[in-house]
């Protein structure tokens, strides 16, 4: 082979990758492409695990787990932590200076990135989507990052844009503390529907206006929890407090009419006793949304018509939490000290499956598809946090897991898509279990 054949053998190689390259590039830039069209990741992708809310997980728990590490989150933690496909986990704290919001690689604990966004955004969980890409609010703005932390785009907002949910493929919907609700092109930023607004266009200048009161739900803060979602159906239920209300109401709007055009329309908004505290849950079928009344009472709601099927009498709202699994078996969170109470959806009515009044709760709990609940407890004499399984046919204890040097209540177990337990006790800390190596 001559030189000269070689040569134009090589420039025609190299022209080849050159224009595969170019076409790939291309094709990512595309706005039909199929792989920038984010959706949830596997594993507990937001608050309350799933667009559901439902703090519940079909992943397998290993039966040799372990504490594999701990990580101090810089300051309280007051949110529930998210996890990604491959492990990763995002917290958020109270962190007086510094990173007050983290992304730990699940091996060691050690950061991938952490960033300042303002101790308001305590409040979130990040939302990841199926590339490892986190969005959380702060206050003023959403922000979506790339998976090793560079800002993607900014979105201006009233107030603190809360924990977002999926909406369906390339699109999350975000509520926000100022009465926002916005539908999001996961890709751009930018709005892919008209906004729907609860409250007036705020005059102050101040991102922050209300938020202290979201943690009680006061007539400052206009949206208090992050929705639930059924992108089955495209539909959004909400925890709103209307501008001049006594109470706050449970809210359900839609976000795609009925020939698929996206647009943000109200549906229904029911009254629960006293106003509704905390975040709606929806069973796995989408239709009945379950939410906490400041009467004390949990209710089940007809997700298609904001009617009331029942109501349970439960020992307060507590965190205004639950775990929801698919054959209707519920587990109140229960505030802080209060009994293990496993509940189950018969229709027209809750039936108590089991009471443990020797059990101290701790904190929100998840369910899993092997029929147990994971809930942090107050234990012994010294009231130390354990995390422990229970299951909730008959509320027996399975097994428990100390968490070293804990302290207050833990905001939730997240689990990931493998199985691992992560726990967030409000003190500071991160907890992170894994299988025996």
């Amino acid at each position: 082979m001559t030189q000269a054949v070689r040569r134009r053998r090589s420039s025609g190689l190299v022209f080849v990758v050159l224009t595969a390259v170019l076409a790939v590039l291309a094709s990512a830039c595309s706005d039909g492409h199929h792989e920038l069209r984010a959706q949830p990741s596997a594993g507990w992708s937001s608050f309350g695990g799933s667009g559901s809310n439902a703090n519940f997980t079909y992943a397998g728990v290993p039966d040799d787990l372990r504490l594999s590490w701990t990580r101090p989150a810089g300051g309280r933690v007051l949110a529930q932590v998210a996890i990604n496909s491959g492990g990763d986990v995002a917290s958020t704290s109270q962190a007086p200076s510094g990173c007050d919001f983290q992304v730990l690689d699940q091996r060691s604990g050690r950061k991938n990135f952490c960033r300042r966004l303002g101790t308001e955004s305590a409040l979130n969980t990040a939302f990841y989507d199926n590339l490892g890409q986190p969005y959380i609010g702060k206050a003023g703005l959403f922000v979506a990052y790339s998976s090793g932390g560079a800002i993607r785009w900014r979105l201006p907002t009233a107030g603190l844009g809360l924990s977002a949910k999926s909406a369906g493929p390339g699109r999350l919907l975000v509520a926000t503390t100022g009465g926002q609700v916005l539908l999001v092109d996961t890709q751009t930023g930018e709005l892919a529907a008209p906004q729907k607004r609860y409250r007036p266009r705020p005059t102050e200048s101040d991102p922050t206006a209300g938020v202290a009161q979201c943690p009680a739900g006061g007539p400052e803060c206009a949206i208090a929890a992050p929705p639930a979602v059924d992108v089955g159906t495209s539909r959004a239920f909400l925890n709103v407090f209307p501008q001049g209300a006594k109470n706050s109401q449970l809210t359900a709007l839609t976000y795609a009419d009925a020939d698929g055009d996206e647009r943000i329309a109200p549906l229904w908004t029911a009254d629960l006793g006293g106003g509704m505290t905390g975040p709606a849950s929806l069973s796995a079928d989408g239709r009945t949304v379950y939410a906490f009344g400041r009467d004390g009472k949990l209710y089940a709601v007809d997700a298609a018509n904001g009617e009331v099927r029942w109501s349970h009498q439960l020992d307060g709202s507590g965190f205004a939490t639950l775990s929801v699994s698919p054959d209707g078996t519920l587990v109140p969170s229960g505030r802080v000290g209060s009994p293990l109470t496993i509940l189950h959806d018969d229709g027209d009515h809750a039936t108590e499956v089991a009471r443990r009044d020797d059990v101290q709760l701790a904190g929100v709990g998840a369910q899993t598809a092997a029929g147990t609940a994971w809930s942090v407890v107050r234990d012994g004499p010294d009231e130390q946090l354990v995390l422990t399984e229970f299951d909730t046919k008959s509320g027996q204890t399975k097994r428990s897991l100390p968490l070293p040097d804990a302290s207050g209540f833990s905001t939730g177990v997240a689990v990931s898509a493998t199985g691992q337990l992560v726990v967030a006790a409000t003190s500071g800390t991160l907890y992170f279990f894994d299988r025996r190596p």
